[in-house]
């Protein structure tokens, strides 16, 4: 018997070489056409990277850790390219559910759409409907562990919805709390009561990893037996209640060119590490920097640090 994680993709991608992949919506195309044209341009792209490779940042490292750990299968919930397997070959795209700058959300919206309604037209045309139903009815996969932020729980909410009573016992999900509230109500109780308290740990982190961080603490606490839920839900709750509550932090707010000086300053310690610098700027420098913009930022020093290596 066998387990299978699955993640969320990143907007933090490695280039092959190639200007990532951008979805037109400016015309008014229905949902069918516009996963069509989109599944087209992807068709049409060379492949040049694994998506364990593609995707970068925390999140996937822990999730890859832990797959490594369980001997399990990695899988991401992609927006542009449905549930893939962590060796499938990939093009670079710039498609996200979360919000971001190339968020697909707003021309959802504007249509009267769900993301679950993007995901299944996209896994459609693919050949593959309702991936993670099919995937929890195979009888030798035992364990599902599912570590999605709250943007990517409403992308596979109609999916979820599939599966079958009997299957769901197989899963764990992995989330914030709204990302808990935006489970279907059937899916609740299979939802690991991590909170806030994690970051009083070693697992302490960014909003953007937490599901992946958690899940990681999950494996290491449990080793993902074949527990029942009501006994990995347990361990859990012990586990946080034995762990203080972090207090607020509060950090000023700084511009661009401060928070640039900031990195620049840290940036040999840091070894020019993005997710160490980003924590040195919020728990030591204490500034705020939304992980978008600071994403932005950090690109464009890294650029100039690869320029003056060169010359």
């Amino acid at each position: 018997m066998s387990t299978v994680i699955i993640t969320n993709c990143t907007n933090r991608k490695r280039l092959g070489g190639q200007p990532p992949l951008e979805l037109c919506t400016a015309q008014n195309q229905s949902l069918a056409a516009t996963a069509a044209t989109w599944i087209q341009q992807v068709k049409a792209r060379t492949f040049t990277r694994p998506a364990e490779s593609l995707y970068t940042g925390r999140s996937v490292q822990d999730a890859k850790w832990v797959a490594r750990k369980l001997d399990a299968e990695l899988m991401f919930a992609s927006t542009g390219l449905g549930l893939i397997g962590g060796e499938q070959p990939c093009p670079s795209y710039n498609l996200t559910v979360a919000a971001e700058p190339n968020s697909i959300r707003p021309w959802l919206a504007r249509m009267g759409l769900t993301p679950s309604d993007w995901w299944d037209a996209v896994n459609n045309h693919w050949q593959r409907p309702n991936p993670l139903a099919t995937l929890a009815k195979r009888r030798d996969i035992n364990r599902i562990l599912i570590a999605l932020s709250a943007n990517y729980i409403d992308l596979v909410a109609n999916d979820l919805e599939q599966i079958a009573t009997d299957d769901r016992s197989k899963l764990r999900f992995f989330t914030s709390r709204p990302g808990i509230e935006r489970l279907p109500k059937q899916f609740r109780s299979l939802a690991m009561p991590y909170d806030d308290r994690l970051e009083s740990s070693r697992f302490a982190g960014t909003r953007a990893d937490f599901p992946q961080r958690a899940m990681r603490h999950f494996v290491e606490l449990t080793n993902a037996s074949t527990n029942p839920v009501s006994a990995d839900y347990q361990a859990v709750s012990a586990a946080m209640s034995a762990l203080p509550l972090v207090g607020t932090i509060k950090r000023r707010r700084a511009s661009d060119e401060e928070v640039k000086a900031l990195m620049i300053e840290a940036w040999d310690a840091q070894k020019g590490s993005s997710s160490r610098l980003l924590r040195y700027l919020r728990d030591d420098a204490l500034v705020a920097c939304e992980q978008s913009r600071f994403r932005g930022l950090w690109l464009e020093l890294k650029s100039r640090s690869m320029l003056r290596s060169i010359v």
